[in-house]
């Protein structure tokens, strides 16, 4: 049996039918239907929690948290930020005396001084509303995962996960080191070439000397707060830290598919659980605020991102299937030169071609990738459950959707590994 690793694209839609797929895949392999169980787990956002209590191997783990999703609420996840919580009690303060002085000026008897009271109270009326508009865009974030770290630091098994023969690997992205230039992008030698070092990943893992080899709670707290920095949706929660350098955001801000970090630890064989996710795909559905509003647009760019990476796989595979092909071609030309008939000219020239051609063909910018064998796992079309308005009804629909999943999918790997 050949290893393999499983790759989960995050997104708030997958949270419930991972929890599903994934006990699926537990249960197929504790009755001996699964033939192997991954060696490696490459998530992207909310996949990190799902995938944690995967590579702890217990079936009570799995029940145990599918029937937290069901009762989560938003309160389990988020609170609002203390800085913003402390500027919305000034502010409703100041709103609530102003409204106590503009009932005092309705009890001056005196008609026009009471007018020139009210009217006075304009101005600072004025300028409380543009301190809480100003407070709302100057807070760090609206949102904080307080709640979420003490949800994880009492329901995750870390001496399992710690222990656990599965290597899990939780990126999340660095907003100072991410980007590019444009010297960079065209630097020579092409980047295309010799491959490019991706900037602006972090991670977490529980197998890394530097995450694993410290004092038990603070490896447990660096292991939540790496999960909690790859969850941490930009433009809603406030962005974490990764030893102390830089702001760091959901792995999504970069890309869904965090392929390449199982790639890097040498796999090759790849089982990506994707799902058909309705919040990624066209639809008619009109958003009635700008909280939805922002996470359309989230999933519209995450579902672009993952388009280009599942295609720029997908055709390097292609391409490398052709270029062994026209490889096998020159074996058959070179043949050729062993032909009694050929005189010495034809020979020399013959040589000179499939020099040039193999030169061309070690230029080529994927003739250094190695072939990314694929199995993705699609679904019955997932609820439609974005943060701002997930339902209990969504969830539970959604882990039944990834049981199915799952178990169509044991069959598949057991092909794909054999």
């Amino acid at each position: 049996m050949q290893e393999y690793a499983l790759c989960l694209p995050g997104t708030y839609p997958r949270l419930g039918p991972h929890a599903g797929t994934l006990h699926a895949l537990r249960n197929a392999a504790s009755q001996g239907l699964l033939e192997q169980d991954p060696s490696f787990v490459a998530t992207s956002s909310v996949s990190f929690i799902p995938a944690s209590i995967y590579i702890q191997r217990s079936e009570e783990d799995h029940k145990e948290f599918e029937e937290r999703l069901i009762s989560l609420r938003k309160k389990h996840f988020v609170s609002l930020h203390p800085n913003f919580r402390k500027k919305a009690v000034i502010d409703f303060l100041s709103i609530a005396g102003l409204l106590i002085a503009a009932h005092e000026t309705g009890r001056i008897r005196n008609p026009l001084t009471s007018h020139a009271a009210l009217l006075a109270l304009g101005f600072p009326a004025y300028k409380i509303i543009e301190k809480g508009v100003k407070d709302i865009f100057s807070v760090e974030s609206l949102l904080v995962y307080d709640n979420l770290r003490k949800l994880l630091l009492n329901t995750l098994k870390f001496d399992r996960i710690f222990n656990s023969p599965i290597k899990i690997e939780v990126p999340a992205v660095n907003l100072n080191t991410a980007g590019w230039t444009l010297d960079q992008i065209l630097s020579d030698p092409p980047l295309y070439l010799n491959g490019w070092q991706n900037q602006g990943w972090v991670s977490v893992t529980n197998f890394r000397p530097e995450d694993v080899n410290l004092e038990i709670k603070l490896r447990n707290l660096r292991y939540v707060e790496g999960g909690i920095n790859g969850l941490r949706v930009f433009g809603h929660i406030n962005s974490g830290k990764h030893d102390g350098d830089g702001q760091i955001v959901d792995t999504a801000a970069l890309s869904n598919l965090p392929v390449h970090f199982a790639v890097k630890e040498g796999y090759s064989n790849m089982v990506v659980l994707h799902y058909n996710s309705k919040a990624e795909g066209p639809m008619e559905r009109l958003f009635k605020n700008w909280v939805e509003l922002l996470s359309r647009c989230f999933d519209i760019t995450v579902s672009e991102n993952s388009r280009k990476t599942i295609l720029g796989y997908l055709r390097v595979n292609n391409d490398l299937g052709e270029l062994a092909k026209q490889r096998e071609s020159l074996k058959r030309i070179e043949e050729l030169l062993y032909y009694p008939w050929l005189d010495s000219t034809s020979k020399q020239i013959i040589r000179q071609h499939i020099r040039d051609i193999k030169e061309t063909m070690r230029k080529l910018s994927y003739a250094k990738k190695k072939r990314i064998n694929f199995l993705f796992i699609s679904s019955d079309p997932i609820p439609d459950a974005h943060f701002s308005d997930f339902t209990q009804e969504q969830m539970l629909e959604g882990m039944n959707i990834g049981w199915k999943a799952g178990w169509d999918a044991v069959p598949k790997i057991n092909k794909l590994i054999a």
